[in-house]
């Protein structure tokens, strides 16, 4: 009798919810229906360099159409750093696009400032907003690596790049390698940071990919930046590569830092350059190499011991390094991430 009451019992709230959730379809439907204002960000960046000048695309798209003021405010906490306001019009096929641009104030090295972008949206004549939108703004220096020289030398970098762009980049940014010619140089390698650099084909490098897997498997850190065609041997999908972790990752931008965003990267809106595709090799499987989005842009393995590690990054960290304090950024966050040596962590403020 217990379980019978019991049985019913579960019944009769199922009901009851059908029920209720049959009499508010309309309702649903009502909320899910498109506003006739809204504010749309249209590729509008998460983060900005202090000291510059920002620019915030914005599209007004109305119903029925809207003539009058769009207002903005650039704030931290409480505190206004920034606010103005431009004439807007939009019609029902016809959005009013607006381009916002803000000249944010510098921040201190080391220092992450919090903002947040407010933006409304008033017709011709009415005292309250129409629309209105938010986003958060993290506002940050122009070097990740600013106070931190010790670390960067301590991790032993060694670049392989015999096209030199990220060579270049490493010089003009201060971070200190040492430059490995050939693929035996590669293979010697038993501890610090080997660092393939962005661009290659690594079916013209010879014996590249079959360094890059040894020195990883005697000690090294490496991270290949994002190739543009070939094949990789991926450590840990053989049967005896002594690794003990393989990870696949679509989001790592947002996974090794929060504030950064994860793609609609300047000034074409694209953040991969290259991904990782499986597929079955002679003896194991390996990761073909394709441009574009369609496989995976983030692999890594670790080695049972815990010393080796190797990554590949599809992501265009060199080719976008000038785009915004994303790439720069997330290369510090990848090196920390894959070294697990962390020094004290950039502070945050919302002043």
């Amino acid at each position: 009798m217990v379980d019978s009451s019991v049985r019913f019992g579960i019944t009769a709230v199922r009901l009851l919810a059908f029920i209720a959730a049959f009499l508010t379809l309309g309702d649903g439907a009502k909320g899910d229906e498109k506003p006739d204002v809204s504010i749309v960000s249209a590729g509008a960046p998460g983060n900005v360099f202090g000291d510059a000048v920002s620019a915030f695309p914005l599209r007004v798209e109305a119903l029925n159409g809207i003539k009058g003021r769009l207002t903005w405010r650039l704030a931290a906490g409480t505190a206004t750093i920034k606010a103005g306001e431009a004439a807007i019009e939009a019609g029902p096929n016809a959005p009013g696009e607006i381009t916002i641009k803000i000249a944010v104030p510098p921040v201190k090295d080391g220092v992450v400032l919090a903002a947040k972008l407010s933006i409304s949206v008033f017709e011709a004549g009415k005292a309250k907003p129409t629309a209105t939108h938010e986003r958060d703004i993290w506002i940050f220096p122009q070097s990740p690596f600013a106070d931190r020289t010790e670390w960067l030398k301590k991790l032993k970098i060694t670049l392989y790049d015999p096209k030199g762009p990220t060579a270049k980049l490493f010089a003009a940014e201060k971070i200190p390698f040492e430059e490995a010619r050939d693929a035996d140089a590669v293979e010697a390698l038993k501890e610090g940071v080997l660092i393939v650099g962005e661009g290659l084909a690594l079916d013209d490098e010879k014996g590249l990919v079959a360094a890059m897997k040894k020195a990883a498997a005697a000690g090294a850190t490496v991270l290949c930046l994002a190739p543009l065609s070939g094949e990789i041997a991926i450590p840990g999908v053989g049967p005896a590569d002594g690794l003990e972790e393989l990870t696949f990752r679509k989001g790592i931008v947002r996974k090794l830092d929060k504030r950064l965003d994860a793609d609609g990267w300047l000034p074409d809106g694209k953040a991969i350059a290259s991904t990782l595709t499986l597929k079955k090799g002679d003896d194991s499987a390996v990761g073909e190499i394709k441009l574009g989005s369609g496989g995976w842009p983030w692999a890594e393995t670790q080695s049972v011991s815990g010393k080796g590690r190797w990554a590949f990054c599809g992501l265009a960290i060199v080719a976008k390094w000038e785009a915004g304090p994303t790439p720069r950024f997330l290369f510090a966050r990848m090196l920390e991430h894959l070294t697990e040596s962390k020094i004290e962590p950039q502070k945050e403020t919302d002043r």
